[in-house]
């Protein structure tokens, strides 16, 4: 089997068992309401949140006991590879990190960000038609100033020397961001306010063309974080060995998926939290049945230092993603079962957790895509 052929069968299972398994419960469970609103295109959620019937957050109040349980399983997690950043700091330091000239290129992506972010959090007249658009205005700037910032510190970046594969992973990133759109509309843990009476045709171009900054943005962060020696691949070395290739292993993920995907449908206030693993378990999965290289096959060594690179990178634009979003007119609001409180902006503080796993996610599809977009910059130029 060539490569094409199996990128593309790749990509079809990918999307039957991701679209296809809830959508199939749905049918099978007589799920018609949710039905209706996963065949819409451009669903009416502008006044949600004056309808509690339709928020989770309403229906499924916060639970002190649920949210200590998910809080405490998060930094049971976590706190591992939070130590061992925080000794790699005190330990490595900044020394290797090699000094260069900010370019030129990357003042101009700083300007453009940084008006993009004006014209979001402000209402001038003069841009009212256009109030709805300049996400890709200061998302644009941020993705170019991050690899701006790579080049300074290590002479290069996948904008600037692997250009083809990243330019890539914009269309990819469409695709991508589309699935947990659609998977959401089973789930409504987030709805988007400030786009009335925007047509379907509208609403699918618009979106796409936000959705198709998140890998890149994530990607771009990455490889900003690995020219720090407290990313380096050796730091999160040495710890729990997981072979995801094994018998167990792979039973474990399919089940996740399979819980996942159903569970969003027939009890969604309590699998919710599975939309952000379930994709990269089907993903990991269909790479294994295809006998593919596996983003997660460092795990088998115990080496965790690429997966522990992209949770961050996804955390830092998450912290991002909200901050811009807060007082933009055309923005999404959370409504999560349970956990709904101590926001930071619009996002409840232990939603932030979801942004870990996504990451795995955006280097799972940046390393399809090609294997270098996930390498550290400083070892290429080495």
């Amino acid at each position: 089997m060539n490569t094409i052929t199996k990128r593309l069968l790749h990509y079809l299972l990918l999307a039957v068992t991701l679209v296809g398994i809830p959508f199939v419960c749905c049918v099978v469970g007589g799920k018609d309401e949710t039905l209706e609103l996963v065949k819409t295109i451009a669903p009416v959620t502008e006044n949600w949140g004056s309808m509690p019937e339709k928020l989770w957050n309403c229906r499924c109040p916060f639970n002190w006991g649920l949210f200590w349980l998910m809080a405490a399983f998060l930094a049971v997690t976590v706190t591992p590879f939070a130590l061992r950043l925080w000794k790699a700091v005190w330990r490595k330091g900044e020394a290797s990190a090699a000094k260069g000239r900010f370019p030129w290129w990357g003042w101009v992506a700083l300007a453009v960000m940084i008006v993009g972010w004006v014209l979001a959090w402000t209402r001038f007249e003069w841009f009212a038609a256009f109030q709805r658009y300049p996400y890709v205005i200061h998302w644009g700037g941020f993705i170019v100033l991050v690899n701006a910032l790579c080049v300074k510190r290590c002479g290069r970046s996948p904008l600037t020397h692997h250009t083809g594969p990243f330019l890539l992973t914009f269309p990819a990133s469409v695709l991508f961001w589309w699935f947990f759109e659609y998977l959401n509309r089973y789930v409504w843990n987030w709805y988007y306010v400030g786009v009335p009476g925007i047509s379907a045709t509208e609403y699918v171009l618009f979106a796409s063309l936000c959705f198709s900054s998140v890998l890149p943005g994530v990607t771009s962060v990455a490889a900003w974080l690995g020219t720090f020696e407290c990313f380096s691949d050796d730091v999160c070395a040495g710890m729990a060995k997981v072979n995801v290739r094994s018998g167990t292993s792979l039973a474990v993920m399919s089940v996740l998926s399979l819980v996942g995907l159903t569970g969003i449908v027939f009890c969604p206030q309590f699998t919710y939290p599975l939309l952000w693993i379930s994709p990269l378990m089907v993903f990991v999965l269909v790479q294994v049945a295809l006998k593919e290289p596996c983003v997660l096959d460092t795990l088998a060594t115990g080496n965790w230092s690429l997966v522990i690179r992209f949770a961050f990178a996804s955390l830092i634009c998450g912290l991002t993603w909200e901050t811009w979003n807060y007082y933009s007119m055309a923005k999404w609001i959370y409504a999560v079962p349970y956990v709904h409180r101590f926001q930071v902006w619009e996002m409840p503080l232990l939603g932030f957790g979801g942004y870990l796993p996504f990451g795995m996610e955006c280097a799972a599809v940046a390393a399809w895509i090609s294997p270098k977009l996930i390498k550290l910059l400083k070892e290429e130029k080495a």
